[in-house]
This record gives structure tokens, C-alpha cells and sequence, in this order.
């Protein structure tokens, strides 16, 4: 489902030259109950291999990548004028400053101690912090910095901006502005070192490391937005809204807390890119929507939901530690449950897929996998994950499925008087010819014009922002 919606879409930032023609087919992103077409009304795969080529040769040529040659060549003047080889130390001064008067000694240390033994001798090693804790809020990072002699002079001032001029010698300005309620969470530890010592008794030898470690409590506004301006002129806008719901103790807890954050970028040439909604209900409810437009005509829009349950408390400040591994929660009953995925490309093309029971599916896969040599057993666990998932392709968005989505079992290799068993993606179509794999049905030949536009028009892009793509 990931290579057939990949091929379909991957092209979102890698395209042609072409025409600006908008579409104003509106795509719709709800689950639709999918319908097996009457006779006269399946698509042959030859028809459906024209008409996949036509939609991707339409999606890259709506998507020039001369759209983005003059932010791109903002960027890379930005890049190396004001970042490879400036000067930021005073910037450096600045954000340290705020954070050490955001310091408070709380009053403790914590030792932590790793002992190792080799024959009669032990080996002490610990780890002792003084604890402070920092609460850092964006309101406190405010000042504006213009570029001047190759360096940052500071001005007070009670937002933050940073103010330097492009290549044409105009005024660009990049401000960062928070806005309402303000939540606290406890997010990550700096450990700084101090110093160390050593010492033996007999034959034990401790060794001592003393860091000072800061709490780092992060104040998150409800509303950030980011804004680059050029002459006066916005060239790009990002706009951030969170909401931590009922977050307590300044800890967000993955399986207590709720979590609702949307994004949306703005840029001056008419592109969009909208997640409009990342939704998070502890252990109940996942939800993500996104939008890619150009001149408001979607040209790809994504939406997945899933029920999640049985995950374990933990604190989001644990995925940044060192010691952090995933083996010490207890995950063996999280899962999620009634899967939905659904990829709309310009209205044209729509993938949908549901998966009824996630962890159940990736367990017979893997049963599978364990017993490739074995025919029944091999062939059984596919069927039972085949069972559990309903992938379908569409198109216009009607809701008549033109192909579905299953995977085949396939004689690997014979050796040794055994046979081995894998399995590939294949496409199952109703007009009486049974199923493509993947493979086959996205060969090189019937998509050449897709892939050589697609190569052609990556590197365009790739040479937007410096870089090369080897095929």
C-alpha cells in the first residue's frame, strides 16, 4: 500500500515543467463504502495504466519547480550569506543569558552508579548531578537582530525578529509571534560537566563525574506563527495552533494526555501545505488530515484515523534521555484497531485503506515470514492477514473500486529439497484478468514517460536546494 501510494503521489516535490492549469475538483477525503463495479463498468489494466500516467504526467505538470526558483534562490542566498559564514556568537551570548537567568538551583543531586567486576576487583563509575530546573518561555526570547559587518547586533525590543537584506539589497525580515494560554511541559534534561575525580579502596576504584543537569521546562503557546517578508512583501507563512488539553504537573503523559495540533504554510507563489489536523485522544482516538494546494485546488490530500488502546505511561521528557529504551514499557497489548487511510490525488485518483487490527496483521506477517519453508502454514498466515486489511483504488471519486489491493504468496527459492516462500503486493482487477503484481504493473516500459519526467524534474528540484540525485 506504501509503494502504490508512493508511486501515485511521491511526486508532491519533485516535478515538471508544465502549464499552471488549476483543477477544481474537490477532493473528498471521507471513508466511502466501496462498491464492486457492474459488468461494463471495470477497467481493463490497460486502461487503468493510461489513465494512472495521465494523472501523475497532470499532478507533475501542475507543479512546476520554476514555481519555487525565487524562494529557492532566497534560500540559498540566506544560507550563504547569513549562516555558513556569519558571525553568531553574539546570538550564542544572547540565548545563553536568557536560559542561565531562567536557571534555579533546586537544592538536590542524584547519583547515578554503573558497577562492573573483574576477578577480585570491582569498578564504581557514578554520575552525580546537581539538579536545577529552567522554565523557558518565548516571551523571554525577544529582541531584534540586524545583520551588520558580518555579524548580529542586538536591539531590544518585545518580539523577536531577525532583519538583514537579500541579494537585491531589500529588507527581509523573519519574526517569530506567540499568542495565548501558555502550558507548561517538562521536555528534556541539559547536563553539563563539571569535573571528576578518582579514588581507590582495596580493590574497588570509583570514579566520580560531576555534571550540573537543568530541568528543562518548555512553555508552549497556544498560537505560533513564523513570517518571512521580503521588501514588505510575505514570502512564507507558518502558522502552528496546540492544544495539550488537560496536561498536569508540567508532564505530558502519551497515555493520559490529549493532543490537538494543526500547520499550516503559506507561500507567495500559491502553495499550501495544510495538516489541518493532528488529533490525539490518550489511548482512545489518532487522527491526521493534510492538504497539499496550489492557487486553493487540492492537489493531494491525505486523512488517517485510528483506535488506539493499551499504551504505557510515559512522559514525553523520557524519549529525549540517553537511557531511554522502549523494552522498559510494557507494549504488548498496545495496538490500534480500525485503521483508515485515504489518499486523494487532485480528485482523480483516490487509494483507500483499512486495516481492522494492526498488531494482529503484523503478527501474521511475521508468522509468515518464520515459516517460508513451510507451503500451508506460509499460505495460511497470508490469507489471515489479507483478512484483516481492505485496500482499494478509485477513481473520480466514485465509489466503485477499480482494483484492490492483497498479498500473493510466490515461490522464492528451491534448494536443498525445500521450497521458500515470499510475498509481493499485487493488484486484483474485475474485468476477468485475475491480478498484476506490482511489479509488473508499474514496469519500466508502460511508465517510461512518468519515470523520465519524474528523474528529470527530482534533479530540478534537487538543484533548487544544491544537491544531486544519483539514479
Amino acid at each position: 500500500m506504501a509503494i502504490f501510494a508512493a508511486l501515485l503521489t511521491s511526486s508532491a516535490m519533485f516535478t515538471s515543467c508544465g502549464d499552471d492549469d488549476t483543477n477544481n475538483t474537490l477532493p473528498n477525503n471521507d471513508p466511502v463504502i466501496p462498491v464492486t463495479p457492474d459488468e461494463g463498468e471495470a477497467m481493463s489494466p490497460a486502461d487503468q495504466k493510461e489513465r494512472l500516467e495521465t494523472v501523475a504526467l497532470d499532478f507533475m505538470a501542475q507543479t512546476p519547480s520554476s514555481d519555487f526558483d525565487a524562494i529557492g534562490n532566497l534560500a540559498d542566498y540566506i544560507k550563504d550569506t547569513y549562516v555558513d559564514d556569519y558571525d553568531w556568537d553574539n546570538v550564542g551570548d544572547w540565548a545563553e543569558d536568557i536560559f542561565d537567568a531562567a536557571r534555579q538551583a533546586l537544592g538536590t543531586t542524584t547519583t547515578e552508579t554503573e558497577t562492573e567486576h573483574y576477578g577480585d576487583s570491582s569498578y564504581e563509575y557514578n554520575s552525580i548531578y546537581t539538579n536545577y530546573k529552567a522554565v523557558l518561555m518565548a516571551s523571554n526570547f525577544t529582541g531584534h537582530f540586524t545583520a551588520r559587518n558580518g555579524r548580529w547586533e542586538l536591539s531590544e525590543a518585545d518580539d523577536l525578529r531577525f532583519i538583514f537584506p537579500n541579494q537585491n539589497g531589500q529588507e527581509c525580515v523573519v519574526r517569530l509571534e506567540t499568542s495565548g494560554d501558555v502550558k507548561q511541559v517538562y521536555a528534556f534534561n541539559v547536563d553539563d560537566w563539571m569535573d571528576y575525580d578518582y579514588e581507590n579502596s582495596g580493590d574497588t576504584y570509583i570514579s566520580n563525574d560531576y555534571y550540573d543537569r537543568t530541568q528543562c521546562t518548555i512553555g508552549v503557546p497556544e498560537h505560533i506563527v513564523v513570517t518571512l517578508t521580503q521588501n514588505n512583501s510575505q514570502v512564507v507563512r507558518t502558522a502552528i495552533d496546540i492544544d495539550l488539553g488537560s496536561i498536569q504537573d508540567e508532564r505530558f503523559d502519551i497515555s493520559k494526555n490529549n493532543l490537538t495540533l494543526a500547520v499550516l504554510v503559506e507561500a507567495n507563489n500559491g502553495y499550501r501545505f495544510n495538516l489541518s489536523q493532528v488529533a490525539y485522544t490518550a489511548n482512545s482516538k489518532a487522527a491526521v488530515s493534510f492538504e497539499m494546494s496550489k492557487n486553493n485546488s487540492p492537489l493531494i490530500t491525505v486523512a488517517t484515523t485510528a483506535d488506539v488502546h493499551d499504551i504505557p505511561s510515559c512522559n514525553v521528557d523520557a524519549f529525549s534521555s540517553e537511557n531511554f529504551d522502549p523494552d522498559d514499557y510494557d507494549t504488548d497489548n498496545t495496538n490500534a484497531n480500525n485503521a483508515f487511510v485515504k489518499v486523494d490525488v487532485m480528485g482523480k485518483v483516490q487509494i483507500q485503506g483499512t486495516l481492522s487490527d494492526v498488531r494482529k496483521f503484523v503478527d501474521y506477517i511475521e508468522d509468515a515470514d518464520d515459516n517460508s519453508s513451510n507451503e500451508s502454514l506460509y499460505k495460511s498466515y497470508l490469507n489471515q492477514a489479507n483478512g484483516l486489511a481492505d485496500v482499494n483504488l478509485f477513481y473520480d471519486n466514485t465509489s466503485t473500486k477499480q482494483a484492490t489491493v492483497s498479498l500473493e504468496p510466490f515461490i522464492d527459492e528451491s534448494w536443498s529439497g525445500s521450497t521458500y516462500w515470499t510475498m509481493e503486493p499485487v493488484l486484483n482487477f474485475y474485468d476477468g484478468s485475475s491480478y498484476s503484481t506490482f511489479e509488473a504493473f508499474f514496469n519500466d516500459d508502460d511508465f517510461k514517460s512518468v519515470i523520465d519526467t519524474f528523474k528529470t524534474l527530482s534533479n530540478r528540484y534537487a538543484d533548487l536546494v544544491g544537491e544531486h540525485i544519483d539514479w
